[in-house]
């Protein structure tokens, strides 16, 4: 038997130029294609194995700003209950979620749960973009940013990737013409701690370029902005946390750049790929304090080699697998069949009004987004 080609026909070996678009992979595929992706995944079920999760306890949530519940119910996504609302979050997640949906090759279980879009969330059963390493109880989701986060104009992962990619083919892009540079721009005061200590670790040094970023100041726009697919102009590029987690990381990894970041005390879906030593080494890492970064930013610069090969790496690993497209969607699926294992409820689709009418629970997906309310007059 010849064995599938073209255009999403996928063969069992992962090929990033065939493959990074196809959202159509079965389970089986999805294995094959991102054998290490579902790590967060096995870590939140296992947990729940012998101790599922029920109805009372997603009834027992508090719902802060930028929750919301919702349940799919015969391959259709509804939103069941809502609260504030964190920009355009809520509706980048539902809308990922729906694409993982409609575009899944096999059907999912009906499920329901919560998620909450804000940077910090509690230690609960829900779904959150974050979490520290004794939240035990968050399931860990792509972020807002992967769908697009239109506030800071970076757009979704793949017009980042679509502009990078052409940045390196169409303007000859390549390392050696890059800026021989430690790139950072951002705002101190959102985490202070670690980002004053970065501009006073890198002030004065030729081989950074780290500057604080004034939003609201029309010069520093104007002088210091830099899109997300400009820095990866720059050889070396800085992830800084914020307040939690930096949604930034997933767009420095698109860039044939070398990460540099200080240890993380947040950790995102996808940050048990990083590797910050050996043959496969992905991104260089440095104390929480900088202390070590310029003692680091030598090596780098006497050692070109290595440097190339840790940046390439990191387009090889991130870029042209594990941020793709067809990643995310096969997250999502593994996602939700896996809280279906260890939920011992199904939802209920109807519910009694307050005039004993059997009602739906939910609001269609599509309404929701067209009216960004649960309910509205007609």
């Amino acid at each position: 038997m010849s064995k599938p080609h073209g255009k999403f026909q996928f063969d069992g070996v992962w090929n990033y130029e065939r493959d990074r678009d196809n959202l159509l992979l079965t389970q089986g595929q999805c294995d094959q294609a991102f054998p290490e992706l579902f790590a967060e995944i096995d870590r939140a079920s296992e947990a729940r194995s012998l101790n599922p999760i029920t109805i009372k306890e997603l009834d027992s949530i508090t719902p802060r700003n930028g929750y919301i519940r919702a349940m799919i119910y015969d391959q259709q996504l509804y939103i069941i209950a809502k609260e504030g609302s964190i920009w355009s979050r809520e509706i980048a997640t539902l809308a990922a979620i729906n694409r993982a949906l409609v575009s899944s090759p096999e059907p999912l279980p009906n499920v329901e749960f919560a998620f909450n879009t804000d940077d910090r969330i509690d230690e609960a059963a829900l779904w959150g973009y974050a979490r520290r390493s004794e939240d035990d109880l968050i399931w860990l989701i792509p972020d807002f940013g992967y769908w697009s986060w239109p506030e800071i104009k970076a757009g979704s992962t793949k017009e980042i990737l679509m502009k990078v990619e052409s940045a390196e083919k169409q303007d000859g892009l390549i390392w050696s013409t890059k800026i021989q540079q430690l790139l950072w721009r951002g705002v101190a005061r959102m985490g202070p701690e670690i980002r004053d200590k970065l501009l006073e670790v890198t002030s004065g040094k030729s081989w950074a370029d780290v500057k604080e970023l004034g939003w609201g100041d029309p010069a520093s726009m104007k002088n210091d902005y830099k899109t997300m697919p400009q820095h990866c102009d720059y050889q070396y590029v800085v992830q800084t946390e914020g307040n939690t987690y930096s949604g930034r990381l997933k767009y420095l990894q698109m860039c044939r750049s070398v990460v540099v970041s200080h240890k993380l005390n947040w950790i995102q879906h996808h940050y048990h790929l990083m590797q910050s030593s050996g043959s496969e080494q992905n991104f260089v890492e440095v104390e929480r304090d900088w202390s070590d970064l310029e003692d680091k930013m030598n090596w780098l610069l006497s050692h070109d080699e290595d440097a190339q090969r840790i940046a390439d790496n990191n387009v090889k690993l991130f870029r042209e697998r594990y941020l793709t497209q067809s990643a995310e969607v096969c997250y999502w699926r593994r996602l939700i069949q896996q809280w279906a294992k260890v939920s011992d409820f199904e939802p209920e689709f109807y519910k009694e009004d307050e005039d004993g009418q059997k009602v739906w629970r939910g609001l269609s997906f599509e309404s929701f987004m067209l009216m960004r309310a649960m309910d509205w007059q007609t």
